[in-house]
């Protein structure tokens, strides 16, 4: 089921539960988008920005360490992104603003919010 924004749209994806990652990508290559990832750490994530995605989502908890800096690298460069994550109270104050996706998560709702990210 191909969706028109997504659709040739590269999406970084930035979670640390192989299988959940594994799903979303699944879900957003039906969607059309071409995903980078998953990545599982903040180090591959960052190393993942070359060539830049059109768009990220990111799980906020990844391990021992959280996806914080690559959000700051994702904001200087101008990357819209979204947070997917069970942890949203870890979220600081400057993120507040940014699109939320609370998991459990459905695939058709995160494809929506990522839809409604690029369309902003």
């Amino acid at each position: 089921m191909s969706n028109k924004a997504l659709s040739g749209r590269r999406v970084l994806v930035v979670e640390d539960d192989f299988l959940l990652g594994m799903d979303l990508t699944f879900a957003l290559e039906q969607a059309g988008a071409e995903v980078v990832g998953p990545v599982m750490s903040v180090e591959e994530a960052l190393n993942a920005l070359d060539p830049l995605p059109d768009i990220a989502t990111l799980d906020v908890r990844l391990g021992d360490e959280t996806s914080f800096p690559v959000a700051d690298e994702l904001t200087q460069r101008g990357i819209p992104f979204l947070f997917a994550t069970g942890t949203a109270s870890m979220i600081p104050d400057v993120y507040r603003s940014r699109p939320l996706c609370q998991k459990p998560v459905s695939h058709a709702a995160l494809i929506k919010a990522l839809t409604d990210v690029l369309d902003t």
